[in-house]
């Protein structure tokens, strides 16, 4: 059996700016999704899960499931709508570290190590962009949640010891070293499970979309803070909330990045509490448990800034603290999570990685 895999992503900063033409500033991190690949005894393809199960389809007919399933079975439907490629039998196994539902993109971790196994295993030749782009319109079409390029762009090119600065617009991208120092990142899952294909995620979006249409222009680059002000009145309080969110954001990337290239993390933290205020009033995506968290970290010494991640409605929290504190500010965030909702914050600390690769041997 040949091994590859993709890692999850955390995003630095630049929320729900991805499918609305923005800046991002993700990082690929050191949790995987592992795919197993080997020839099978017959033309099937038959997918074993370490967390799901199993299951077998035919490649030549295939349907969505409005399952996890959806996340493999779209990779074989769009290389073989968009590429001709007709498969084999085939028996993938599926191993994973990155936690579900944490807004550390699982997702497109798995849909990343599903084309690269298949790529790799098949001899494929895809390129780089060829991978992104194709996972996103596996997620995009297949399993019908309409998000942005980013969690597969990071899950492609990831750097280790980079951060990934990308004009989503262009797609022209920029490596940041990451040089953390005395900081590192860490991850507070709330325990609240958000499924982005639920509607919240595609609502926003198309409110987002809504929102140029208001203001009469045809994308957020041609919309600057003070025409947000000035035509407030003219639109509606959601589209001037939804806008002024993806504008500020992406002001918030460009400061971040030039942030980061003078290894500034606490000033990095301050960026990202204001992030969480706007994701939290203006995008409207954040959640009680989730401020709560964010509100607890924000008395704790050794915590520099934090914000939550992902696409919202749940998830996680980023928070940039003191290497030599985590264990004391992991503890005391536990203890008041657990007695204001009586859930478990799961804590986890995330480095940076590498991008899709092939492994000589299994690593989960």
């Amino acid at each position: 059996m040949k091994y590859y895999v993709a890692p999850g992503r955390l995003n630095i900063i630049g929320e729900h700016t991805d499918y609305n033409g923005g800046f991002v500033l993700p990082v690929a991190i050191d949790k995987y999704v592992q795919v197993g690949i080997e020839k099978s005894h017959d033309d099937l393809v038959h997918v074993k899960s370490q967390s799901f199960g199993e299951f077998t389809f035919d490649s030549k007919n295939i349907s969505a499931t409005d399952s996890w399933k959806d996340y493999v079975m779209g990779i074989f439907d769009v290389l073989k709508k968009d590429k001709g490629v007709n498969f084999p039998g085939l028996k993938l196994e599926i191993k994973s570290n990155v936690p579900e539902g944490a807004g550390l993109s699982s997702s497109a971790a798995l849909e990343v190590a599903v084309i690269t196994a298949l790529n790799g295993f098949l001899n494929l030749n895809l390129t780089d962009e060829e991978r992104y782009n194709l996972s996103q319109k596996a997620e995009n079409e297949f399993v019908g949640v309409q998000c942005g390029i980013m969690d597969q762009f990071a899950s492609v090119m990831g750097r280790k010891g980079h951060a990934l600065f990308l004009d989503t617009v262009s797609m022209k991208y920029e490596y940041v070293p990451l040089n953390t120092g005395e900081y590192t990142f860490v991850v507070i899952d709330s325990g609240v499970k958000h499924s982005l294909s639920d509607g919240g995620y595609n609502k926003r979006r198309e409110e987002a979309q809504k929102a140029l249409e208001e203001f009469g222009v045809n994308s957020y680059r041609e919309l600057s803070l003070s025409q947000l002000f000035m035509k407030r009145s003219q639109v509606s309080e959601i589209s001037y909330k939804r806008a002024m969110h993806v504008v500020t954001e992406n002001e918030r990337v460009k400061e971040a990045v030039d942030i980061l290239k003078h290894s500034n993390f606490e000033n990095l933290g301050r960026v990202l509490n204001q992030s969480h205020e706007s994701l939290a009033i203006e995008y409207e995506v954040s959640c009680d448990e989730v401020n709560f968290i964010v509100d607890t970290l924000k008395e704790i010494d050794g915590v520099t800034g934090c914000r939550m991640i992902g696409g919202g409605f749940g998830g996680s929290v980023l928070a940039i603290c003191e290497k030599a504190k985590v264990g004391e500010i992991s503890a005391e965030v536990k203890e008041k999570y657990n007695k204001e909702y009586g859930k478990e914050a799961r804590t986890y600390v995330v480095d940076s990685s590498d991008g899709a690769m092939k492994m000589d041997n299994a690593l989960i």
